[in-house]
């Protein structure tokens, strides 16, 4: 008969799906000829049991016990019979209580080599059932080159900025109504006295009950904003023990501030960006902004740096609204209002001239 795997290596994945209950009949009997081909592959699968187990303690010997046991869970389930119709199990030492040694007799070795498997199964199912079981009861939403508008299955809504991504489990309106953010979302939450809503962004927590609010946690930036429309929030560090003055509670009007340098407090701050939330409305509305505030405006909303030649310049004053006008549209009306001229570059744009008088 030929060989169907070389000594040195066992048919792992046909064993886990052995073991899962996946393997098909042909399958099945490929593993039985592989286990009775050679009994010497008991040492392969001793060997590598060792060492998926390194970080515990294998044992060294099993009980009559232990390998009839799992002979019979291993036979029943490939197959095996007698000429008369019944599974059976190699026979056995007519000692009950006897230890059997890895490597006992030939008539033994069967049964041995059942117990292995188990346990060198064990370990290849639960980590494919694992995997497979945290990638199906995932949902995540992930805005690419444009926000994206979600409803999460307690009603409430999200808006997902710009490469921005939103995960939660697949039963979040049954269990709890926690949210994972990496990026920038606005969220309008349905309220549930009995279930907060909770986003956690970088090692930080937002806990709600039924708001409004925005939520900027982008990996490149060194702190988490919270800022608050309606209702109340706390907003905190993401971690086992947080006290009083570790976390805040928001209002309408104020934002919090977790910064990444030690110590990771929360801190209260009032809005001062009137257009924090203008990716989600698609609209930028400056009154009486400083020059150098409408520049930083821009360059967060477009996604493209807009700089001023000198330092003077931020301090020139502009209002105006833009609904869905592209960068070169707005840049044209700035300049225009404040007495200077746009020129780009390589990494974006520049405004330059005398300026505000």
């Amino acid at each position: 008969m030929p060989e169907l795997y070389p000594d040195t290596e066992a048919p792992w994945e046909l064993l886990a799906k052995h073991l899962a209950g996946e393997a098909s009949v042909s399958e099945q009997e490929e593993l039985h000829r592989w286990l009775t081909a050679r009994p010497s592959r008991l040492r392969v699968l001793t060997d590598a049991t060792r060492a998926w187990e390194r970080g515990g303690t294998t044992a060294e010997v099993f009980t009559e016990a232990d390998v009839d046991k799992a002979w019979q869970r291993f036979s029943a389930a490939a197959g095996i019979k007698t000429t008369g119709g019944s599974t059976v199990a190699p026979p056995a030492s007519a000692e009950e209580a006897r230890v059997v040694s890895m490597w006992g007799s030939s008539q033994t070795w069967m049964r041995v080599a059942a117990a292995v498997l188990l346990l060198v199964g064990a370990w290849a199912v639960a980590r494919t059932f694992l995997l497979s079981r945290g990638s199906a009861e995932t949902v995540t939403v992930a805005a690419g080159p444009e926000r994206k508008l979600s409803t999460l299955p307690d009603g409430s809504r999200v808006w997902v900025n710009r490469n921005s991504t939103l995960s939660y489990a697949a039963d979040f309106n049954e269990s709890s109504r926690v949210v994972q953010l990496k990026g920038e979302a606005f969220f309008e939450v349905k309220k549930d006295n009995g279930r907060p809503f909770t986003v956690l962004a970088n090692d930080t927590r937002t806990r709600v009950l039924g708001t409004s609010f925005n939520v900027r946690a982008y990996s490149a930036e060194d702190s988490v904003e919270v800022s608050v429309v309606t209702g109340r929030v706390a907003f905190s560090p993401d971690r086992q023990r947080v006290t009083v003055q570790d976390s805040v509670v928001l209002t309408p009007g104020l934002r919090g501030v977790i910064r990444r340098s030690a110590p990771a407090v929360a801190l209260q701050k009032p809005i001062v960006d009137p257009n924090f939330r203008a990716w989600q409305q698609d609209e930028l509305v400056f009154d009486n902004q400083s020059l150098g505030q409408v520049a930083q405006t821009l360059t967060r909303f477009y996604g493209t740096p807009v700089e001023l030649s000198r330092p003077e310049l931020a301090n020139c004053r502009f209002t105006g609204n833009f609904k869905q006008a592209q960068l070169p549209q707005v840049l044209r009306v700035v300049s225009l209002s404040a007495n200077l001229s746009v020129s780009q570059t390589a990494d974006g744009y520049i405004l330059d001239g005398p300026g505000c008088q």
